[in-house]
């Protein structure tokens, strides 16, 4: 097993080991987190244009995900600017996440909804996924596009940072940090094996698996989720 560095851990690549992935009907039976159990770690398709993180989107570009660290609620991320690195937030623990964001997407249901943003009830959008240790969240409060929908859409050249990631191809999963994601179906699927929580993302549904936040009383989220 070699051993990729990355300023946040390390990308595990198998040598020729491992056991294939379950195809067909096989793998239809089986949940999210034992098809990612089951999925070879290997390297992306295409030639990553930062190791900074471990990054990698999706072959249809509707997910892209960087394995990276949050300290006070705040991640270290190349989606946006952003306060990691204050030094109010020095002492802070850094606690692995893994932080996907989409451009096509379903709202979330109403149990999922775990923020009133700022008491408004309004705002609380899809397109966004964290999976820390213990815990896994679908979307948030924001105004406006994500990063990745907002990259899509821009015809601006410096605004295509997605396009920069490495492509993680069908049929094999990328590993850092204990996390594990992998392109499955039509969607990406990331977990934290040894918890057994995670994620799974499409253009159309999404699912998240084990234990999570408690959801917000009252939440006017609809219960069913369109796609944005």
């Amino acid at each position: 097993m070699a051993c990729v560095l990355a300023l946040t851990g390390c990308v595990s690549v198998p040598i020729k080991d491992g056991a294939p992935a379950p195809a067909g009907e096989e793998a239809a039976h089986l949940s999210y987190l034992d098809r990612l159990k089951a999925t070879p770690v290997g390297v992306p398709t295409e030639a990553v244009s930062s190791t900074e993180l471990p990054q990698f989107v999706s072959d249809s570009r509707n997910v892209a995900c960087v394995f990276t660290t949050s300290k006070a609620g705040h991640l270290n991320q190349p989606w946006e600017p952003n306060n990691f690195g204050d030094s109010a937030n020095a002492t802070a623990p850094a606690i692995p996440v893994v932080n996907c964001r989409m451009a096509v997407y379903p709202q979330p249901r109403a149990g999922d909804v775990v923020d009133n943003c700022a008491g408004t009830n309004i705002g609380y959008l899809g397109g966004t996924a964290l999976l820390y240790p213990d815990k896994v969240v679908y979307g948030g409060c924001r105004a406006g596009v994500t990063a990745v929908e907002a990259s899509v859409v821009s015809k601006d050249a410096s605004n295509q940072f997605a396009g920069g990631f490495p492509v993680l191809a069908p049929g094999t999963a990328m590993e850092a940090q204990g996390y594990r994601c992998a392109p499955m179906d039509t969607g990406v699927a990331c977990a934290n094996l040894t918890a057994g929580i995670g994620f799974f993302l499409a253009a159309n549904t999404y699912e998240l698996f084990g234990p999570g936040p408690a959801p917000l009383p009252g939440a006017t989220t609809p219960a069913t989720a369109p796609v944005r």
